[in-house]
């Protein structure tokens, strides 16, 4: 292994978040920062000097993937919306011998990396961690799940709720917001995946002050690996909502109006999908919109099991203080290269978020102000 030196590929808002703990995380004696557009890279490496320097990288070029893996200890990446070529990275970064995590979000393509028997035998071939999604979600919030599930003697239930902030109006962001929130959701429920129709259900959840009451909808299951994680899982879903009120019912008009679909369609000779164009209106500000926000969106993690032989409910409730949103994410994923070159890790392999050890990620939370809540109340299934 080299002196710590970490590949960060994706130069973006969550790779500039992360580029910048990684330079204060003395674990790393070197940082290179690695995009498509090098200058892009070049500009994230002089504003942060020091030990980071850049390259130009299209991480679907295996032979460039391979000359900036010399002298690597880990790889990182933050590109994004992900998409299923993202195995072809992770195969060749492992075949060098390189631990490697990702902040990966997208349903289908973890799907992919966790069913794939030929990249977790390779792994553990080669002696290497691979971490999968983890990000602000999946990743600290399977791990909030692990923390909780460890006070009780089975679990039966895990459900997730996350505010979204929306004020954040990246055209890119929404458009992965737009398949999100339109496509059929993925959920566990009765121990097998099912899928309900987009925004089709909803949760009236009560948050702490200032926050109040936030219509969460159902929508896919990123969390794909907690059947494989907790023995007798019964259901797991996710469930967002959004900061501000208005910003949910005009997504819900979108998505039942067919907005967000991705069939391109032809208006006076310009070929245009539903979902960019609704992309590009939600992108635009909203007078008075950040005005809903109140400071660090809260995220809610419920647990249903046995203790000591009676159901019980386990809540956890927390929020990251307000300010820069991609700090949850890129924190996260600076935690687990740590522990990745460190070899803290259950074995080499393909391994979930919440396979993990809970202590790390809680204390590097609770180190930026992060406040946790548990709620224990006695529940009976209805």
């Amino acid at each position: 292994m080299a002196d710590g030196a970490a590949l960060l590929i994706g130069c973006g808002t969550i790779g500039s978040a992360t580029a910048r703990l990684l330079l204060e995380d003395q674990r790393f004696g070197r940082i290179v920062v690695a995009d498509r557009q090098a200058g892009q890279a070049d500009a994230l490496a002089e504003t942060l000097g020091g030990r980071v320097t850049a390259i130009g990288l299209d991480y679907r070029q295996e032979d460039q993937v391979t000359e900036a893996l010399s002298g690597v200890s880990v790889a990182l990446n933050t590109t994004g919306p992900f998409s299923r070529d993202t195995l072809s990275l992770m195969r060749t970064v492992v075949e060098a011998g390189i631990p490697y995590a990702d902040v990966n979000d997208d349903v289908e393509t973890l799907q992919s990396v966790f069913e794939s028997e030929y990249l977790d035998s390779l792994a553990k071939h080669r002696g290497v961690g691979v971490l999968p999604g983890l990000g602000a979600s999946p990743g600290q919030t399977n791990v909030v799940a692990r923390h909780i599930a460890a006070r009780m003697d089975a679990v039966e239930e895990v459900r997730f709720f996350m505010v979204n902030d929306s004020t954040y109006r990246s055209a890119v962001v929404w458009r992965h917001r737009l398949s999100l929130f339109g496509q059929p959701s993925l959920l566990y429920d009765g121990g097998r995946w099912t899928e309900s129709q987009g925004m089709s259900q909803y949760r009236d959840v009560e948050f702490p002050a200032p926050w109040g009451y936030i219509r969460c909808y159902n929508v896919g299951l990123e969390t794909v690996t907690l059947p494989g994680s907790f023995a007798g899982l019964r259901h797991a879903s996710f469930w967002r909502g959004f900061s501000d009120p208005a910003t949910t019912e005009i997504l819900k008009c979108l998505v039942d109006g067919g907005f967000a679909s991705e069939q391109a369609v032809t208006v006076d000779g310009v070929s245009v999908t539903p979902a960019a164009l609704s992309a590009g209106v939600l992108a635009l500000p909203r007078p008075g919109s950040e005005s809903a926000d109140h400071g660090g969106l809260p995220r809610r993690v419920s647990v249903k099991g046995l203790r000591d032989g009676q159901p019980t409910e386990l809540t956890m409730t927390y929020s990251f203080p307000p300010g820069d949103i991609a700090l949850a994410t890129a924190s996260c994923l600076v935690v687990g290269a740590g522990m990745l070159v460190a070899r803290e890790l259950p074995g080499p392999g393909v391994m979930a978020p919440e396979s993990l050890d809970p202590a790390p990620f809680m204390w590097d939370m609770e180190s930026r102000g992060v406040h946790f809540k548990l709620e224990d109340s006695a529940s009976t299934r209805t």
